[in-house]
């Protein structure tokens, strides 16, 4: 009787020891968000993993995870903020070789990166009397978009300014102006292949137009601040709102375009300052993810970004202009690009933008 005693007391030493000092090893966590990218107020999921790759059972593992501040979890998620981030704690026990997976909704209101940062794991020891600490850090990332802008004036403005980029478009594109006629790759529409000189060759051809009769459009986004006046954030946002609504309308009218800007991109991987024509949903998405990383610092003056623009000197490209406050220096700048020999300037300025919806007189404001 007093050996059996003895060996089950030393069993549960035994099991104490090894629970306070590997009661997290070969444990895994892990969090991630559904999607690295979303709109202000759209709902994704915050993914969970812990993986318990031991033999032996986990008795009790308390979770508590590292979410940002201004997250919004779902009903019956219950979150504990403080000055800078939030908190979700979780208990469960895991089995030999188990992995559990928790999700839940979430969403984020505003612009900007987010991160998901880890969680401390405490393990519970065999007799349940005390606890093994650990941090499990994770650097996952959330960019929140900016959302479209929400001025039916400017909507408006823009559409009339699209449109007259596509009748010049159709203008420009007269048979009369065709080079000549080169093999079709697969790319070019459909309208430009030539059914005639297709049946001579035997393969099809299409018409190779003057490279400088081609339609494009550079997004300037400024976000100089003039000094004597006062700093509005929101009207820096609203700029970004802007070149999110103009470069998803060129996209929609398939006028290639590419974007010039003085605005840094916090964590942005390439060159964000000056993005190359292009068209498609990769194009677009890698500029919407910059406009949700960018910051409000600037790295040159608008007049130097206006000089920039103006080496594309090309017939057929047009210039939207999208800064927050205009100043006499930012209209002395765009007067040089009115000047080049492109198509035209369209001009976005924040602090002119009125507060009013997406509804114009008739409940209506599509541009695409």
């Amino acid at each position: 009787m007093l050996l059996s005693l003895a060996l089950l007391t030393a069993a549960a030493c035994a099991a104490e020891a090894y629970t306070l000092n590997h009661g997290l090893d070969n444990l895994v966590y892990d969090a991630r968000p559904s999607s690295p990218s979303v709109d202000p107020g759209e709902t994704f999921e915050v993914i969970t993993t812990v993986e318990n790759r031991k033999l032996l059972p986990v008795s009790f593992l308390k979770i508590q995870e590292t979410l940002p501040r201004e997250l919004s979890a779902e009903e019956g998620i219950s979150i504990r903020r403080d000055s800078e981030v939030a908190r979700l704690s979780t208990s469960t026990f895991l089995k030999p070789r188990q992995r559990m997976e928790k999700r839940f909704k979430a969403s984020l209101p505003q612009r900007g990166r987010y991160f998901l940062r880890g969680a401390n794991l405490h393990a519970g020891d065999f007799l349940g009397l005390k606890q093994t600490s650990a941090y499990f850090p994770v650097n996952r990332e959330i960019v929140v978009l900016p959302a479209p802008l929400d001025s039916s004036y400017e909507l408006r403005a823009l559409g009339d300014f699209l449109g007259d980029m596509s009748v010049n478009r159709f203008i420009m594109e007269d048979p009369v102006l065709t080079l000549g006629f080169r093999e079709y790759t697969g790319r070019e529409p459909q309208r430009a292949i030539s059914w005639t000189q297709s049946a001579r060759m035997g393969r099809m051809m299409v018409k190779n137009y003057d490279h400088t009769l081609d339609l494009s459009a550079t997004v300037i986004l400024n976000v100089e601040y003039p000094k004597d006046i006062d700093f509005r954030p929101e009207l820096i946002e609203k700029c970004f709102s802007a070149g999110r609504t103009v470069c998803e309308a060129l996209e929609a009218k398939r006028i290639k375009y590419g974007v010039l800007t003085n605005a840094t991109s916090s964590g942005a991987l390439g060159l964000w300052s000056q993005v190359g024509d292009g068209l498609g949903r990769s194009h677009l998405m890698s500029i919407l993810e910059g406009l949700g990383r960018a910051t409000y610092s600037c790295t040159m003056p608008f007049s130097r970004l206006a000089d920039l623009a103006s080496r594309k000197n090309e017939d057929g490209r047009y210039y939207v202009v999208i800064t927050p406050v205009m100043t006499d220096r930012d209209a002395l700048a765009i007067s040089r690009l009115k000047a080049l020999k492109g198509g035209g300037v369209h001009i976005i300025d924040a602090s002119a933008i009125p507060a009013d919806s997406k509804e114009d007189e008739d409940g209506n404001s599509d541009i695409s």
